[in-house]
């Protein structure tokens, strides 16, 4: 599995709408969530949300540029992709908890675009 399709499947591995709506409760009551506990909710510039997603997956996901996989002789074709090495020890639970407060604080952000928009 590509790294992407790892990160992407962290968020919604489920396609039972039951356990996500659950889940999504769930992430919603955690004190952490709060809005008053996401510093981050106040940047409503847009690029500013790519350049922080930018700096997560390069830091975190990628780790810090020895990134998992990298293409043989940095081809970016790929089927040209080296055998990736098996995740490191504690980078699931990381990933879960970054993907946990970045699905959240989306959430977050876009009622307060939509409550922008319709005002």
């Amino acid at each position: 599995m590509d790294l992407h399709r790892f990160w992407d499947g962290v968020i919604t591995s489920s396609q039972n709408l039951t356990r996500l709506r659950n889940d999504a409760t769930a992430l919603r009551s955690r004190q952490e969530f709060q809005r008053s506990q996401l510093t981050e909710v106040i940047n409503t510039e847009f690029e500013s949300w790519g350049k922080e997603s930018f700096e997560i997956a390069t830091k975190i996901a990628y780790r810090d540029g020895g990134r998992i996989g990298t293409p043989k002789t940095r081809a970016m074709d790929c089927t040209m992709v080296a055998a990736a090495p098996v995740l490191p020890v504690g980078y699931v639970v990381s990933a879960a908890r970054i993907a946990d407060r970045r699905i959240i604080l989306a959430g977050y952000r876009f009622v307060d675009l939509l409550k922008r928009v319709i005002q």
